[in-house]
C-alpha cells in the first residue's frame, strides 16, 4: 500500500501541539518526505528527513515555517541544513489522534468540510446559469487549465497502467495543477462530475500511468470570479414556448433553478430516473406555467446532461 502524504501545515493543524510533533519526528516515529534538502555539501530531492535534523538545543539555529513546510537547523552542531516542502505520512499523524475522532479530524481539515470550497457536482450545476448545458464541463476544465479556477482533490493517486496495479503514490488534499486539466481534454480521460472523480492517462516521469482524483472541489471565489467574467445578457435561443428570441427579452424559463431542483430531487431520492425521458418529464413539470409548458425538445438538452451525469454514479 502506498503511503499517503499530507503537508506539514495540515499535520500541525491535526495534532495542535508543535512540541509533540517534533518529539515524534526526533524519535523517528513519523515518516517524512521533503521536496528538497540542502546543505553546503549536497542538495537532495524527494528524500526523507533524518531524526538528527529535529534535535533542538538552546543554541541551535532551528527555524520552522509550518505554513510552507520549510525548516532550518544546525545538525550535529556544525552543519546548517535547510528543508523545503516537508510532507508527513498521514497514518503516523492519525496515530496521535483518538480513533473515534479521526473521521471528524480528517473532515475538519478537508475541502469536503470547508465552506470556501464547492464540490465538482455543485460547480457543474451552477454553470447551468450562464453556460450552455452541453458545454458546462468543458468550460470548467478550460478555466481550470488556464489557472483561473483553483481545484483541490480530497485524494489523488497514481498507478501503473497494468492490470490490477496498486497505487504507487497517494496524497490527501492535493492541489490540482493546471497540467492535469490539460490532460482531461484527452480522449482517454474521464470525468464524473456527480461524485468529483476524474481520471487521466498519459506518459510522465513515472512512465505510463493512470492518475485518479477523488472528491474534487473548486475554490468558491475563483468560480464566482470566472462566472462573473463570462456573464453576458441571457438570450434564450430555442428555450421559449413562444419561440420568440428577441434580444433583451426576459428569459422564459429559469433553467438554473429548475436544474438545481432536479439535482436536489435526485440527491433526496425523490426522483429515480430509469431513462432520460423521466428527467424530461420532471423538468416540464417544474417549468410549467398555468396551461403552458415547455416542449420535450426544449428541455431535452438539459435533461440529457443531467441524466448522463446521474448514470455515472
Amino acid at each position: 500500500m502506498a503511503e499517503q502524504w499530507i503537508p506539514a501545515k495540515l499535520a500541525l493543524e491535526i495534532v495542535k501541539d508543535e512540541r509533540s510533533l517534533i518529539d515524534r519526528l526526533r524519535t523517528d516515529l513519523l515518516t517524512t518526505r521533503a521536496r528538497m534538502i540542502k546543505s553546503k555539501f549536497e542538495t537532495l530531492e524527494c528524500k526523507p528527513v533524518g531524526p538528527a535534523f529535529w534535535e533542538i538545543d538552546p543554541y541551535s539555529k532551528f527555524k520552522a515555517d509550518w505554513d510552507r513546510g520549510d525548516f532550518t537547523n544546525c545538525v550535529d552542531g556544525e552543519l546548517d541544513v535547510d528543508v523545503y516542502g516537508l510532507d508527513i505520512e498521514l497514518s503516523g499523524i492519525l496515530d496521535m489522534v483518538p480513533f473515534e475522532q479521526r473521521g471528524l479530524v480528517l473532515r475538519s481539515i478537508s475541502v469536503a468540510g470547508n465552506p470556501d470550497w464547492i464540490s465538482a457536482r455543485d460547480a457543474y450545476a451552477r454553470c447551468f446559469d450562464s453556460r450552455a448545458p452541453n458545454n458546462a464541463g468543458r468550460w470548467l476544465i478550460d478555466q481550470a487549465s488556464l489557472g483561473f479556477l483553483i481545484a483541490r482533490a480530497v485524494q489523488a493517486e497514481r498507478a501503473p497502467r497494468v492490470p490490477d496495479a496498486k497505487p504507487t503514490w497517494i496524497e490527501r488534499e492535493w492541489d490540482v495543477p493546471a497540467w492535469f486539466w490539460d490532460k482531461c481534454r484527452s480522449r482517454n480521460a474521464s470525468a464524473s462530475w456527480s461524485d468529483g472523480k476524474f481520471l487521466v492517462q498519459g506518459v510522465d516521469a513515472f512512465g505510463q500511468s493512470d492518475m485518479v482524483l477523488r472528491g474534487v472541489h473548486f475554490h468558491r471565489r475563483t468560480l464566482d470570479a470566472a462566472l462573473m467574467s463570462e456573464a453576458k445578457p441571457v438570450v434564450e435561443h430555442g428555450a421559449s414556448i413562444d419561440n420568440d428570441n428577441n434580444r433583451g427579452r426576459r428569459p422564459t424559463y429559469d433553467w438554473h433553478t429548475a436544474c438545481s431542483s432536479i439535482w436536489g430531487m435526485l440527491l433526496r431520492s425523490e426522483l429515480i430516473p430509469e431513462v432520460q425521458a423521466d428527467v424530461e418529464k420532471a423538468l416540464i413539470t417544474l417549468l410549467a406555467k398555468g396551461d403552458k409548458e415547455p416542449s420535450v425538445s426544449t428541455v431535452r438538452p438539459y435533461a440529457k446532461i443531467i441524466f448522463q451525469e446521474y448514470s455515472k454514479a
